[in-house]
């Protein structure tokens, strides 16, 4: 089902391009430009936006049409860019939660369009969020770009981390090795500021986030 859940999504996403430049911030306050294109993308945000729905982290940068995919553990909770009577624009659905280590799905009708993502720089010593048995969709809390051993995870032999690169997904696995040693076996696969990925769990466990930097 796992495989069924990727794959699908895959085919759908042919023609999905995502960028992020260098995050800029100034004290406690940050952004990073999402550039987004025709089809599907994974994002995340990277910041406390202090409105954590589409509105709130997208407002009207994206084109009408565009629908934003949050996955839930069985399926997807959605929200849709539509225009209303008069040409007054909204999202649909303006709770859906796309916060901080949320990765989600953002679907584009056309057009390309840079986003600007902006808040408040995470600043204490730690982020902790549960992992289940599974798929879930995450994202870095905090905005530096990040190896898969540097983003914090106490993985089990089994687990995997796929990023989506715009025809399919480069991956890694935690694997066992001679004598028991354990190790990534794509280490230099790197999360880039403002991307989600998919983590797929073994077993049930807290990812503890310790801050890359001095604030």
């Amino acid at each position: 089902m796992k495989k069924i859940i990727i794959a699908a999504m895959a085919l759908t996403c042919a023609t999905a391009v995502f960028s992020a430049d260098t995050v800029t911030s100034e004290n406690i306050v940050g952004y990073n430009k999402a550039v987004t294109t025709t089809g599907l993308q994974i994002l995340g945000t990277a910041f406390l936006t202090g409105n954590d729905t589409p509105p709130g982290v997208f407002g009207d940068s994206l084109p009408v049409g565009s629908k934003i995919f949050a996955y839930n553990g069985a399926g997807y909770d959605s929200s849709e860019f539509k225009a209303g009577f008069g040409g007054v624009t909204f999202w649909d659905n303006e709770t859906l939660n796309i916060g901080q280590a949320v990765g989600y799905w953002v679907d584009v009708p056309s057009g390309t369009q840079t986003n600007i993502i902006s808040g408040d720089v995470e600043t204490v010593d730690n982020v902790t969020n549960s992992i289940t048995v599974g798929l879930q969709l995450l994202s870095y809390p905090y905005p530096v770009a990040r190896t898969v051993p540097e983003l914090g995870f106490t993985p089990s032999v089994g687990d995997k981390i796929f990023v989506y690169n715009g025809t399919g997904y480069d991956s890694s696995e935690f694997k066992a090795g001679f004598g028991g040693v354990t190790f990534w076996d794509n280490t230099t696969l790197t999360i880039e500021v403002g991307v989600g990925f998919w983590y797929d769990s073994v077993g049930s466990t807290n990812w503890v986030v310790a801050r890359p930097f001095t604030p």
